[in-house]
């Protein structure tokens, strides 16, 4: 594998207006009417209905979603590693997305004036004409970016360096990348284990006896997963590579319906579902307590 053909680096940006300030005086009235410390507590006034805010939080929180759930943790400066294979479909879904909050954004700006009228009436005398941003400025507050850029390599550091003592940094380098690489992978059978345990978990019953509530998410959450997870799979881990499609045969083609209370409840598929999902969690545990080595295919 070459990490730098293979993959690159992704870092996404999300900026937004809260519709949230702290209001000083209204802190300070509420600490005197209490007689309490003016440090005991802080009065954050909304300064918009929380409905304002809706549509634009919602797309921002999908993007949050769909940003981790296409690539890969590498380190703790917001950068994840994107691999070549999934860049398409990466790139397909965040601009996706940007270009959704683009229009809602043109939406909120457009009913702005008749929110900031709601405010005033829900506010009454907290509310501050000052306190609120021109339309102008808004078009600057909501957005949704990403950057990516090349993987860099030991020798692109090493090159840098005014140090006889290359070689022992090269290895270190060398090594730390291996570990990340190594826990990138790793985060791929934690989300498929994890979400194969929630599919078991719901399969239970009551003290009662009767079936837990099972969601329509438990089942398009394994398939987005079973979708995704071979174009992450960049050291093309034959272990990953077959738990994926145990999971994606087992348990991503079956209809929820058939799974809960309803008109084409099955207990027998139910029932199978349930054992194929313990089952599979077996196989998944026997990887977390011994994980392949990186470059290495489980036997």
């Amino acid at each position: 594998m070459d990490l730098n053909r293979d993959a690159m680096l992704v870092s996404l940006h999300i900026s937004a207006w809260s519709g949230r300030l702290y209001d000083r005086e209204a802190s300070d009235h509420v600490a005197v009417h209490h007689d309490a410390s003016a440090s005991a507590g802080r009065y954050n006034k909304r300064l918009l209905p929380k409905a304002a805010f809706a549509a634009l939080t919602a797309t921002m929180s999908e993007a949050r979603t769909r940003h981790y759930a296409n690539s890969l943790p590498w380190d703790d400066k917001g950068s994840r590693l994107l691999t070549v294979a999934n860049y398409e479909r990466y790139i397909e879904l965040m601009d996706g997305l940007r270009e959704r909050l683009v229009r809602q954004r043109a939406r909120f700006i457009e009913d702005y004036d008749h929110y900031v009228a709601q405010a005033r009436l829900d506010l009454g005398k907290l509310f501050r004409i000052e306190e609120y941003p021109s339309k102008e400025t808004l078009q600057d507050r909501f957005s949704i970016s990403y950057r990516i850029t090349a993987v860099p390599d030991a020798d692109h550091f090493i090159a840098r360096l005014a140090t006889d003592d290359t070689e022992r940094v090269k290895r270190d380098i060398e090594r730390h990348v291996e570990e990340q690489l190594h826990d990138a992978v790793g985060d791929l059978y934690r989300r498929l284990a994890e979400a194969v345990e929630r599919v078991s978990e719901r399969l239970d019953e009551d003290e009662n006896g009767k079936p837990l509530v099972f969601r329509d998410t438990m089942i398009s959450n394994i398939r987005d997963l079973v979708d995704v997870v071979p174009r992450l799979n960049i050291f093309g881990d034959q272990r990953l590579a077959s738990l994926c499609e145990q999971v994606k045969d087992r348990i991503a083609g079956v209809e929820p319906d058939s799974l809960r209370p309803s008109r084409t409840f099955d207990p027998a598929a139910r029932d199978r579902v349930k054992r194929d999902a313990d089952e599979l969690m077996e196989q998944f545990a026997g990887y977390f307590s011994r994980p392949p080595q990186p470059g290495q295919e489980a036997a």
